[in-house]
């Protein structure tokens, strides 16, 4: 036997029958790359039932080769080689034929160069078995390894049948560009631009569908048209609905507004044969058409800007949010111009967060009150956008204040509400930008509770010029019931608002005991079991007499 180094080339084929299986190839590491030296599998062409050969009979030495095969399919392998190779057949199978010598137990065969050696599957469908081959040529000293596959064998033939796990239909970039992950930022676009999905159609096996006689379809829900190419950057098309025949093994499907301008927030369904195998979610931003107001704050009554006063959002017609610079958000018109007549943006909006804008109340302690207020942008071809009508508010810093619970009554276990109203000098509600404490020096105390909201350095009313605290009512060892007083105190506010006589207050509620049961409850309780006991010892005493 030569010790030289075998050049082995060898070609794997199977037979047919009723299995499918699944077949994917893992690229060999660099301490198995390609030596003409050492050989490498070639043809598959004499095999019956190998539904999926991968790259089993590529050029490359690589042990991590994977096959499919039928349960009653043959594996025939030619073995190329200057002196002669080995081929072991593993668990699960066993060496039928040979043009040299197998081996009692069908495990292990030698060949020459250019000979075939035929395996055949002897294992449960589903299971696997490997096929090696050594740069040997006797099956005593087979011990350099240069090829090995991994063959599974299966029921029946599952090839040409689109499997959604093993398919690429993802978003990408544009109608030439392919997608083998998703990308969620080419889900999105801007009017007048098109969205692309990427379809690579593959089957159990992992092998493309190739099959030109199979339908793809592309449906858009409302407001969007679909077109299917084999590559380029198409247009959308005018339905929304898109049919191919081609071979799906590489297709882009486009998708556009129906409607120009208009936007589009929906999915796209991709089904194969009438099997749904992806739905996408997508949107075209289109062209602003709505713009809302809401209020963040009660407005400071100083001449400046309230800063963060309001929030604001563009929307176009399918409700997609649309990015409007600060800058372009204005002024439109007030109900009391006396109260506010200035208003302008000042953080920007975004796709998934509201922007910010001001407005400005006149400078005077008696400019409190409300106004409705309405803001606008102008579009690029002049059109021009209005707001809702937002009432806003102004008033003065904090000089007095009441508080409430939610509710009069609470047992344990209950979360409990203490709302804290603050007004100014004229008794109209505060504004939200005068701090109502100089630090954590609020005064809150409600026996029987625990405060669950914290005390907040420079504390300032919301938009409601309130401030809410939170409570869990009752304590570790359980509550007293009675009626309480909770104790609630802003020195910063007391201090400003003396001329009015603003101190400490009260705000009552009660706590009830919990559920018990009392002494009589017991007592007739164990009453209705001696009765019940002594029926069943009657019961049992006439069926013994009657015994």
């Amino acid at each position: 036997m030569s010790n030289k180094t075998l050049k082995q080339r060898i070609a794997l084929v199977a037979a047919s029958a009723l299995t499918a299986g699944f077949l994917s190839v893992v690229a060999a590491p660099s301490a198995n790359a390609f030596n003409t030296e050492d050989g490498y599998i070639g043809s598959t062409a004499a095999s019956t039932g190998l539904i999926a050969a991968g790259t089993i009979a590529s050029n490359t030495a690589d042990t991590t080769k994977t096959g499919v095969i039928l349960s009653t399919g043959s594996l025939v392998l030619t073995i190329e080689s200057t002196d002669g190779a080995t081929v072991v057949a593993g668990a699960g199978s066993i060496i039928t034929a040979a043009a040299g010598t197998i081996t009692a137990d069908q495990t292990c065969a030698t060949a020459a160069d250019g000979a075939t050696v035929t395996i055949k599957p002897t294992g449960a469908v589903g299971s696997t078995f490997t096929v090696s081959v050594y740069s040997n040529n006797a099956c005593a000293d087979a011990a350099t390894l240069t090829e090995r596959a991994t063959v599974t064998i299966a029921g029946t033939d599952a090839s040409g049948v689109a499997v959604a796990a093993n398919s690429y239909i993802n978003w990408t970039a544009d109608g030439s560009t392919t997608a083998t992950t998703e990308s969620s930022a080419n889900a999105a676009d801007v009017t007048g631009g098109l969205l692309y999905i990427y379809v690579q159609l593959r089957d159990a096996y992992k092998a493309n569908i190739t099959s030109t006689s199979g339908a793809l379809i592309a449906t858009a829900s409302s407001g969007a048209v679909t077109k299917i190419d084999a590559s380029g950057l198409a247009t959308a098309g005018t339905a929304t609905t898109a049919v191919s025949a081609a071979s799906p093994a590489a297709l882009y499907v486009s998708v556009g507004e129906a409607t120009a301008g208009a936007g589009w927030s929906g999915t796209v369904t991709i089904s194969y044969n009438g099997v749904v195998l992806a739905t996408k979610t997508g949107k075209i931003t289109g062209k602003p058409s709505k713009l809302t107001i809401a209020a963040l704050k009660v407005g400071k009554n100083n001449g400046s800007a309230s800063a963060a006063a309001l929030s604001y959002q563009v929307t176009d017609s399918v409700n997609n949010n649309v990015v409007v610079p600060f800058a372009d958000i204005v002024y439109s018109s007030s109900t009391v111009t006396s109260l506010v007549s200035a208003a302008a943006g000042s953080v920007v909006n975004t796709t998934d967060t509201v922007g910010n804008a001001t407005f400005t109340c006149a400078n005077s302690a008696t400019a409190v009150g409300t106004t409705d207020l309405v803001m606008q942008t102008t579009l690029s071809d002049g059109t021009i956008i209005k707001s809702n009508a937002l009432t806003v508010r102004c008033g003065g810093a904090a000089a007095k204040y009441t508080a409430s619970w939610d509710k009069a009554s609470y047992a344990q276990g209950d979360v409990a509400v203490l709302t804290v109203a603050f007004t100014d000098l004229v008794g109209s509600p505060a504004n939200s930008y005068d701090a109502v404490s100089a630090d954590t020096n609020q005064v809150l105390t409600a026996l029987q509770m625990e405060r669950v909201t914290a005390h907040s350095a420079a504390a300032t009313p919301g938009s409601s010029s309130t401030i809410a605290y939170t409570y869990t009512v009752g304590t570790a060892s359980g509550v007293v019931p009675g009626a309480y007083q909770a104790v609630i105190s802003y020195p910063t506010v007391n201090t400003a608002g003396s001329s009015i006589k603003t101190g400490n207050i009260a705000a009552g509620y009660s706590i009830t005991a919990p559920a018990s049961v009392s002494n009589a409850d017991v007592l007739k309780s164990i009453v209705a079991l001696i009765a019940s006991i002594n029926k069943q010892i009657q019961a049992l005493q006439k069926l013994i007499l009657k015994r």
